[in-house]
């Protein structure tokens, strides 16, 4: 399975993520105005005694709730790391804290279906309302009638207004028309932000099936995986490496490896009963 390009899907709304997710309509909470103390627009660093601090762009995660930001933020990265039945618990669980938490709203709109979805995409626009010129914008990747190239371009957008942003930068890459220009952006996304391991993740998919560079996918899978050992997608990512290079043994090893970090993560179990049942066919094969 493509899961960049199923990241790439979320990122512009197309409905179709995460089966197994209960889709049970909840009643509308009623939305009390509050008055909220706004993140800072910027964080600041300082280079040297006596220079001034360096200011950031990023976008402003307004919420009242320093948990609630917490757990969004957990969401994000999982989703960044194609782990989406973790991300839409930490996102779940985000939105409970604070109901009128825009950025958890946004990709909940995203990954559930339905009258679901739609209830999280009207109350997403009325969060934004009295946020943020920047959360506004971002809100709008809530609107269903937008084509996937509106929202490919608010993605571009929010980028060019907080370039400093980590989460705004992946997206944007991930989104972008071209595989050439979606190498592009994830190269420079790797420079700028090397410390942050879903990129390389991103970067080994496009060696692997675009470029057709299968050393340069698992030197990228190698330092993924090194960075994130703890979870279940880099194991998931190795396996499917494997898979596509024709080493079921491997592959096998690695993706049962995922469902020790998550029990859960439906690629793997996927996999392994695909491995699984090609398994009779192959002894069939062996000559008697």
């Amino acid at each position: 399975m493509r899961k960049i390009a199923i990241i790439a899907g979320i990122c512009c709304l197309q409905f179709s993520i995460l089966p197994g997710i209960a889709q049970v309509k909840k009643a509308e909470p009623k939305m009390v105005k509050k008055t909220v103390t706004p993140m800072p627009t910027h964080s600041k660093s300082i280079k040297s005694i006596g220079e001034p601090a360096e200011k950031k762009l990023m976008m402003m995660w307004t919420t009242k709730s320093p948990q609630a930001k917490k757990l969004a933020a957990s969401g994000v990265s999982h989703m960044m790391n194609a782990e989406f039945a973790e991300a839409y618990s930490d996102l779940l669980a985000a939105e409970k804290l604070d109901p009128n938490f825009t950025i958890p709203l946004v990709f909940l709109t995203n990954l559930t279906r339905g009258e679901v979805s739609k209830s999280y995409a009207v109350r997403t626009l009325k969060s934004a309302s009295d946020k943020t010129e920047g959360e506004k914008l971002f809100a709008t990747l809530a609107n269903e009638k937008s084509t996937n190239e509106e929202r490919a371009k608010t993605w571009a957008d929010l980028h060019t207004k907080f370039p400093d942003g980590g989460m705004l930068a992946y997206f944007y890459a991930v989104t972008r028309a071209t595989a050439d220009e979606r190498f592009a952006a994830a190269q420079d996304y790797i420079k700028k932000f090397p410390d942050n391991p879903a990129m390389y993740n991103t970067i080994a998919y496009y060696y692997m099936l675009d470029k057709k560079d299968m050393p340069m996918a698992k030197q990228n899978l190698e330092k993924y995986l090194a960075m994130y050992p703890d979870g279940c997608n880099p194991y998931d990512s190795m396996g499917e490496y494997y898979l596509n290079n024709g080493d079921t043994t491997n592959a096998e090893k690695y993706y049962k490896l995922a469902l020790e970090k998550y029990p859960f993560n439906i690629s793997s179990v996927n996999a392994l009963q695909k491995i699984n049942d090609a398994k009779p066919k192959a002894e069939e094969k062996k000559p008697g």
